[in-house]
């Protein structure tokens, strides 16, 4: 079994990564990986790089992904944007959701759901400005009204369904997009 280390933002990322374990692990896939979590508590560029390199130097020869929303990039808070620009060698691209978590997980859903979130995000300027969390939070009580960021359990179950759902959404639109689920897209390619 191949592990992926991913370095991410926090605990949205690691139930996730977590319930993707368990979805593998029931398909019984051969060649099947196991995605670890490492959580950073933060998607700002120097906390992430500074988890990085010190997950690469207890690990050195694993493959190491880094994923974080690209909202704050986006808004270039704390010119972390500036700062990724200029990243120093060694350090890989970052898998970014475009543009935070909740956007990447609503992608796992039916069309309906999908379009009724854009239309959220179309009312509130997101494509242009990332909403912060705690206005976006509020506004997908919208279409989940009992949202935790900590738990998605009681939001979908992994499946094949919710899977095709992720990589349709990512490939034929544009507003809501996430290198991350292109990534999980080409390593399910090569292991189903």
């Amino acid at each position: 079994m191949k592990s992926i280390i991913v370095i991410c933002e926090g605990k949205s990322e690691t139930k996730y990564l977590q319930e993707l374990n368990r979805f593998l692990r029931e398909q019984s896939v051969e060649n099947s990986i196991v995605f670890v979590p490492k959580e950073v508590g933060t998607g700002h560029f120097t906390e992430v790089v500074k988890k990085y390199r010190n997950e690469r130097k207890l690990n050195k020869k694993a493959n190491i992904e880094i994923w974080v929303d690209y909202d704050i990039y986006k808004r270039n808070e704390q010119r972390n944007y500036d700062k990724y620009k200029k990243k120093p060698k060694g350090i890989p691209n970052f898998k970014f959701n475009y543009f935070n978590f909740e956007d990447f997980l609503i992608m796992h859903f039916n069309d309906d759901v999908l379009n009724k979130w854009k239309e959220i995000c179309k009312a509130n300027n997101h494509f242009n400005e990332p909403m912060k969390s705690d206005k976006y939070l509020k506004l997908i009580k919208n279409i989940f009204s009992d949202y935790d960021k900590s738990s998605l359990t009681n939001l979908f179950v992994f499946n094949k369904q919710t899977l095709e759902n992720l990589f349709k959404h990512n490939a034929e639109q544009s507003e809501i997009k996430s290198d991350f689920a292109e990534f999980l897209r080409e390593v399910f390619s090569k292991i189903t």
